[in-house]
């Protein structure tokens, strides 16, 4: 019978490789038999192989285990699915290392009650915004992108980079963000009195007085000319209107929904061939340029203000203004121009706000005034 050479010292001269001694505890795949026929097994330490038999079975048996691994993972995924588990949670949250807060998706989805219908205040094109209460007990509003959406990616990017940067009495403030697997969540402070456009043109809404919609406008204008101007870079809102102009119940007024807005050093580094606005607001002169700029804000802003006046809608409204202009500008009378609801108004804050509103949407950017400009215009005019 032969006698076991020794771990450390395998014959001279012989083309052995000498497996370690853990792995004599090991199963493995393919029994291992002694060179000579008949003979019984050496131990498994010390059993000569070919460098060529080890690198074959080595390689059958990574191959085995890695097939077995991803059916195993593909098993595991249709069983997840099919129970309607999550593979986004709290765990698998990540922080894009932005200033404001990053939330898990457990704690938006306990302030918002599941996201129930209950606290839902409103819903656009790329996701809903519900009302929710956080651990702090603070109130705000959460807004869910819709999952899967190119779109709503990159507008919830530009919201959180832009936004998280942006602090002002009139712009609305960001509180925190969450990315959890496909979720993609912003959550700001609650603006709790709805929009411009609901209190103007709500149905059984009551009418606006002056000193309000003075108020709503003067503090737009801040806002927009604080993005202009008081933010470096400098931002370009592009989608100014009454719907993203939020109220207090004090009717304090604030900017609001940043997914489409560009810095000023990327709005003219290209020409777009994507023009972003919407219908009744847009200017022309960005519209046919495809080139956003800061009068193109002002131009945005000036179609508010003429709903501010006229109570009308958007949507042909300033095609429908310019006649009227013809008219005030001949006779110094705008009754035409202002909205029949509207009782009590000073004339003199009246015909100001109608030259700025005017000024304000001239077909000629360059004629338009800078937000700052007309910012200083209406406090000199007490309004």
């Amino acid at each position: 019978m032969s006698t076991p050479l020794p771990v450390s010292s395998p014959p001279a001269g012989t083309n052995t490789t000498v497996l370690p001694l853990a792995a004599a505890t090991t199963t493995s795949a393919f029994p291992l038999r002694s060179a000579s026929s008949g003979s019984s097994p050496r131990p498994l330490a010390t059993f000569p192989l070919s460098r060529s038999t080890i690198s074959t079975e080595a390689v059958v048996v990574g191959v085995g285990v890695g097939v077995a691994v991803v059916v195993g993972v593909g098993l595991l995924f249709i069983h997840c699915k099919k129970k309607g588990w999550r593979f986004c949670s709290a765990s698998s949250s990540n922080d894009l290392g932005f200033s404001v807060h990053h939330f898990t998706f457990d704690e938006l989805e306990k302030s918002t009650d599941g996201f129930s219908e209950a606290n839902l205040l409103g819903e656009g094109g790329f996701g809903h915004v519900y009302r929710g209460v956080l651990s702090t007990g603070k109130d705000v509003a959460v807004k869910r992108l819709k999952v899967g959406s190119g779109q709503g990616e990159r507008e919830f990017l530009t919201e959180v980079e832009i936004i998280s940067r942006v602090h002002h009495k009139h712009v609305v403030s960001l509180v925190g963000y969450c990315t959890a697997g496909s979720e993609r969540i912003l959550v700001y402070e609650l603006v709790p009195n709805k929009t411009l456009e609901f209190h103007l043109h709500g149905e059984g809404q009551p009418t606006l007085d002056w000193p309000t919609r003075l108020k709503i406008a003067f503090g737009a204008a801040e806002g927009l000319a604080y993005l202009h101007e008081g933010c470096d870079p400098n931002i370009i809102h592009r989608d100014i209107k009454a719907t993203n102009i939020l109220v207090d119940h004090e009717f304090k007024a604030k900017i609001a929904d940043f997914g489409i807005a560009k810095v000023t050093s990327n709005a003219n580094s290209h020409v777009s061939t994507n023009v972003k606005g919407s219908i009744g607001y847009l200017d022309p002169e960005y519209f046919s340029s495809r080139n956003p700029t800061e009068k193109s804000d002002v131009f945005s802003f000036g179609v508010v203000l003429w709903e501010l006046i006229t109570g009308r809608r958007p949507v042909g409204l300033v095609d429908w203004v310019r006649p009227q202009l013809t008219r005030y500008l001949e006779d110094g009378n705008f009754d035409s121009l202002v909205d029949p609801g509207l009782q009590n108004y000073d004339p003199d804050e009246m015909a100001r706000m109608v030259q700025c509103a005017a000024a304000c949407v001239h077909p000629s950017g360059e004629r338009r005034p800078k937000m700052n400009c007309s910012r200083r215009r209406r406090r000199s005019a007490s309004f």
